[in-house]
């Protein structure tokens, strides 16, 4: 058996799925959907498991993410040009 992720794009193709479901030629089953809640539940589950940044290294972070933006900024406007 193999599992296939497939994108809808209008009601005749969900319709043939539908149809193939019914044949017994395919499983079809609805996509399980996490809400926001459980979204941040995971995430502050996984931050629990990582050491604390110190204040240099969130600082040092902040630094490359400041230089890389600054740099992108300066290579745009010189196409701009």
């Amino acid at each position: 058996m193999e599992t296939l992720e497939v994108d809808i794009l209008n009601k005749r193709a969900k319709a043939i799925l539908a149809e193939l479901a019914a044949l017994g030629l395919i499983s079809v089953r609805p996509q399980k959907v996490r809400s926001l809640s459980q979204v941040i539940a995971d995430v502050q589950r996984n931050a629990k498991k990582l050491p604390p940044l110190s204040q240099e290294e969130i600082m040092a972070e902040v630094k490359a993410v400041r230089k890389k933006s600054r740099n992108a900024a300066s290579r745009k406007a010189q196409v701009r040009r």
